[in-house]
């Protein structure tokens, strides 16, 4: 339905450029000159002018086109400059550390990780708007990895865990379906359509007075301005269309990630009990309606269904006429029960002792893996938990700063002999100095004593902080990752995996680049071969003959009539780095048949190692389809 939509949106810009197009070639057919080439007194229709001078009419809609779509660009551009803190902050937004020790934003920054780890994404920044005491939130940034979670105040207040885990949900959504970026190209699109109203308004300001001279100015300055403003119109209420369509598959994802329509609709009623839980006292309110939660607004330019609606939608027996009792009803029955935020019992040594006695095994049917893309369930988040309440309870102390961050990201990839680590210390004395080796040294004990199940998520979870080091600092990271992973003479699966992550992070955040290209799998050959040698190598390392199987079977889903051969590069990190960067502008239908030759190969011997676990992690980030992690078995039941 958003297709169609999209569609709708296109072609009301397609109108406008007609449209104008005709006046400029009725006008043009008018003039002198056309006169004296048709004759005195003849009446010149603008179609049969436009057929006598086709290159007229052709470049009078190229023109209008150019000016449509280079002021959406340059809007488009000026919309992706900053990350989703940008918008966080402007509306009075404090962003949430995890070292924070309020129990509320303990509880919002646990829910937040935990969506996260779940859903195969960096961990976005996490906000809270102070002096908003209504019920409300957003997503904001144009891709994942310069992403911002903002919440209100209130909504910690008001809310039980199940139904701010619902409303984070919801966010997430935002985030995995690319909601983000598809509001910044309509915010484009409608800033040319008001760009040539605008112009169209300055034309009739300027316009001769005379009627010899300014007839022809008058009559296109019109035409720009009624046309913009019409196409303007037209373009607000398809917007508005396509964002109701996102909320209502935003509240859907919710209760598919967390499998608890109860809490989404808790929150909902707890909205309408309240007449103004859900408003924003920013007087920037209105531009970011469209992202919020709930946006209050009723009209034809509502950006979100109704209300009574959405909770319909999670309760089908709901009745929309009794919305207010029954909101009052729930807000009764939350304030007897004094609204119970505890916390979950389950202890650090618990989740980790199930996390080591668990054995990765991974079905064989890869389009039900692939399917999980951006797709995470109930188990997901469960599991997701786990992983954060194994990490070490110091280690949120420790990352308390962006210095303290990078100190730990570098700690993890420190070596445990002496003489390589007093190699690795000489590099990142020589970039941070001495004050950066003093960081680094105060939390190796901490880095070294992480199972190899939790690098990565441990990791993952910095790139918020590591986002807040400045543009140089950020680029200065990347390489120092990348010398420290390689000072030993060799990079072993999880130093490519952690320098591939922090590299993709930092150009996400620095270039704004487009998540998709529209190459096909059958001229990517070459990448493919690498690629696929890699991981039938390091799925099977001792046994050549498994990991050839385990090649054709992955490459025979996406390359059936002709397949590269099987060989591992020597330098192996860096012909899989290209690879990856090759098969990143990949069609986005072509990735999902990708995907799936991806888990046919490290599914073939029907376990996961946690090398192969980490490069699946990679290659899905890295081609800008989160995966939910795959779930562990509990040894004894498997």
């Amino acid at each position: 339905q958003s297709r169609w939509l999209i569609l709708g949106f296109a072609l009301s810009v397609a109108i406008v450029v007609v449209a104008l197009s005709w006046v400029l070639v009725a006008i043009v057919g008018s003039s002198s000159d056309a006169v004296a080439v048709y004759g005195e007194g003849a009446a010149i229709h603008p179609l049969n002018f436009a057929q006598a001078n086709p290159e007229l009419a052709l470049s009078a809609a190229l023109f209008w086109l150019a000016l449509i779509m280079g002021a959406s660009v340059y809007k488009g551009l000026e919309l992706r400059g900053g990350g989703g803190g940008v918008v966080a902050r402007a509306l009075g937004g404090t962003r949430v550390d995890r070292s924070v020790d309020d129990p509320q934003l303990r509880r919002l920054r646990n829910v937040v990780e935990e969506m996260a780890i779940a859903s195969g994404v960096p961990v976005p920044e996490v906000y809270v708007l102070d002096d908003e005491n209504g019920i409300n939130a957003f997503a904001a940034g144009h891709s994942p990895a310069n992403a911002a979670v903002a919440v209100t105040r209130g909504t910690l207040q008001r809310l039980t865990r199940e139904e701010l885990q619902g409303v984070i949900a919801h966010e997430f959504s935002h985030i995995l379906n690319g909601d983000m970026q598809l509001n910044i190209r309509m915010m484009g699109w409608l800033f040319g359509l008001l760009v040539v109203a605008m112009i169209g308004r300055t034309a009739l300001r300027f316009a001769p007075h005379s009627r010899k001279g300014g007839g022809a100015a008058v009559a296109i300055g019109l035409a720009m301005l009624a046309l913009g403003y019409l196409g303007l119109t037209l373009g607000r209420l398809l917007q508005a269309a396509v964002s109701r369509q996102r909320e209502r598959l935003a509240d859907a994802s919710a209760v598919q990630f967390t499998r608890n329509p109860g809490g989404l609709k808790g929150a909902l009623l707890k909205i309408a009990a309240l007449p103004v839980a859900g408003k924003l006292l920013s007087p920037r309110t209105d531009e970011v309606a469209h992202m919020l939660f709930v946006a209050g607004l009723h009209s034809p330019f509502a950006t979100h269904p109704s209300l009574g609606e959405r909770i319909q939608a999670l309760d089908p027996q709901f009745q929309p006429a009794r919305l207010t009792q029954q909101a009052m009803d729930h807000q009764r029955a939350w304030e007897r029960s004094n609204a119970a935020l505890a916390q979950s019992q389950v202890s650090t040594a618990d989740a980790r002792t199930r996390l080591e006695a668990a054995v990765m095994l991974i079905p064989a049917v890869a389009t039900v893996v692939a399917s999980q893309v951006g797709n995470p369930g109930t188990l997901h988040v469960a599991h997701a938990r786990e992983l954060r309440l194994a990490l070490p309870e110091a280690f949120r102390g420790f990352g308390a700063t962006p210095s303290r961050a990078r100190a730990l990201m570098l700690a993890v990839l420190l070596g445990r002999e002496p003489a390589l680590q007093a190699r690795q210390r000489g590099l990142v004395s020589e970039t941070l100095g001495e004050s950066g080796v003093a960081e680094l040294t105060e939390v190796l004990p901490l880095a070294l004593g992480l199972t190899p199940m939790l690098r990565l998520p441990a990791a993952q979870a910095l790139f918020p902080l590591l986002r807040r080091l400045p543009r140089a600092e950020r680029a200065q990271l990347a390489g120092l990752v990348s010398r420290l992973a390689s000072s030993d003479g060799s990079i072993d699966v999880f130093e490519f995996c952690l320098g591939r992550l922090v590299f993709n992070a930092i150009i996400d955040e620095l270039e704004a680049r487009v998540d998709h290209g529209s190459t096909s799998l059958g001229t990517a050959y070459r990448p493919l071969g690498v690629l696929f040698s890699v991981l039938a190598h390091h799925g099977s390392p001792t046994d050549p003959a498994a990991a050839r199987r385990a090649f054709d079977a992955g490459l025979q889903h996406v390359l059936p009539a002709r397949q590269p051969s099987f060989g591992v590069p020597d330098d192996w990190p860096r012909a899989t780095w290209t690879a990856l960067s090759q098969l990143a502008t990949v069609h986005p239908h072509a990735k999902r048949l990708l995907v799936e030759a991806v888990v046919i190969t490290i599914a073939h011997d029907e376990q996961l190692t946690v090398a192969e676990a980490e490069l699946l992690r990679t290659v899905c980030a890295v081609l800008q389809c989160p995966l939910p992690p795959l779930l562990p078995t509990i040894a004894a039941a498997a």
